[in-house]
């Protein structure tokens, strides 16, 4: 290893995630390549499965106690891991995935003089976020209107304030990283009209990190049909078309909103069932609530963080019931599978469906617009499989995981020349 005037190590790069998984399902690819391009590549992350996967690539991957959201003493401790790790490899650039991470991580970077910082956001906690209070046990007992009484009065008393707090904070990254990356153009005018990052250090990623094309590729010659993929997967014989759901299973991400979607939904159509994958936090009560529509019959629930192109194999279409905190990516793994998406008009989706043309979107209180398009879809097979094909061109086109890993090399190059001459 070669050190550079700057004492910098010149090829070793460390990446920071919330969740090792992710970073694995969102990013190996990339990191891959670094490493075949002559990287030494560090991962630091919450524990998981992808910590072994990232060894056995060859790489160097530590857990962090980051992966819980409210774990405010993991964060201060990882917080002194990461600038001590960081202070003893000496890297040539750090990059950043995800709110907790980023704030803590670019701070770490600094105090340790990393040349270049790169932050990546999918959202932003400013004006689509509205502020939280935990107050899931009195969901649990049964008055989730007053749940949303609370959280409106919470609203009205601290969110504006909070927002205010959190817009000062986004101006601090902006301020201290080399680069600023965000992946819809609503956060790229937003940070734009907000003033948080000089123009300069702002790029846009549509779609993220992208999806795996490979991963998520149409059936071969000789593999399973959607008839034996639903069979695989356990899904009831009596249901002739599938409306899935992969992600977060809390009422933070739409839970609430999955679930009246599915009960109303079966009323008009009683021969469609739904494949909801609980990918990322799954709420033990929200996962009491789905396992008790499984029992009645309507639904499959699985938990599941490995990549699985059969869920999408399996659906007619997606329902994106998501928040704008909610990860996307499975739009996109979604429309790479020919299943087209109908949800929330959030800025994420907003990113990756063309409305009308390869899916529909609805603002997020006309919840029973959802149900009523995903009903007029599923009986219009047509024009299902004509949404289908466009939303895989649009994926092909725009979001394909091999054209954002080689557009991010090509910017870590970028702004390495110019930190480094």
């Amino acid at each position: 290893m070669v050190s550079n005037s700057r004492g910098v190590e010149a090829n070793r790069a460390v990446f920071v995630g919330r969740c090792s998984d992710e970073v694995v399902r969102r990013y190996l690819t990339r990191l891959r390549r670094l490493r075949d391009e002559g990287f030494e590549v560090h991962v630091l992350a919450g524990a998981g499965e992808g910590i072994e996967v990232l060894r056995q690539e060859g790489m160097v991957a530590r857990p962090l106690p980051v992966s819980r959201a409210h774990n405010a003493a993991g964060l201060v401790g990882a917080y002194f891991i990461v600038q001590a790790y960081l202070l003893e490899q000496r890297p040539l650039m750090v990059h950043a995935f995800g709110h907790r991470v980023a704030w803590m991580t670019t701070f770490a970077a600094r105090q340790a003089q990393v040349p270049a910082v790169f932050v990546s956001f999918d959202y932003h906690w400013l004006e689509e976020e509205p502020f939280h209070l935990p107050l899931g046990p009195v969901a649990m007992m049964g008055v989730p209107r007053a749940v949303e009484q609370a959280e409106s009065g919470v609203n009205r008393v601290v969110g504006q304030a909070y927002r205010r707090g959190m817009h000062r904070a986004y101006r601090w990254i902006g301020q201290q990283a080399d680069c600023y990356i965000v992946s819809t153009e609503f956060d790229f005018r937003l940070v734009q009209d907000m003033e948080v990052v000089a123009p300069k250090k702002l790029e846009i990623f549509m779609g993220g990190s992208g999806v795996d094309l490979e991963e998520y590729s149409l059936e071969e010659e000789g593999g399973p049909d959607r008839d034996e993929v639903r069979r695989i997967l356990g899904l009831p014989g009596h249901w002739r078309q599938v409306v899935g759901w992969v992600g977060p299973v809390t009422r933070r991400h739409g839970a609430d909103d999955l679930v009246g979607a599915i009960t109303r939904l079966k009323r008009t159509h009683p021969s469609v069932g739904w494949l909801v994958v609980g990918r990322g936090q799954v709420a033990s009560g929200q996962a009491r609530r789905l396992r008790g529509l499984e029992r009645r019959g309507l639904v499959k629930f699985v938990e599941s963080e490995a990549p699985n192109a059969d869920f999408y194999r399996a659906m007619d279409v997606l329902a994106w019931i998501g928040r704008p905190s909610t990860p996307h990516d499975p739009i996109t793994e979604a429309a790479a599978l020919v299943v087209p998406t109908v949800g929330y008009d959030t800025p994420g989706a907003r990113a990756r469906v063309e409305n009308g043309q390869t899916g529909h979107l609805v603002f997020e209180e006309e919840k029973e617009a959802v149900v009523a398009i995903l009903a007029k879809v599923l009986g219009d097979p047509r024009r299902l499989r004509n949404l289908g094909r466009r939303a895989r061109a649009l994926a092909q086109l725009h979001f394909s995981r091999n054209a954002a890993d080689e557009q991010m090399l090509r910017l870590y190059d970028r702004v390495l020349e110019k930190k480094l001459g």
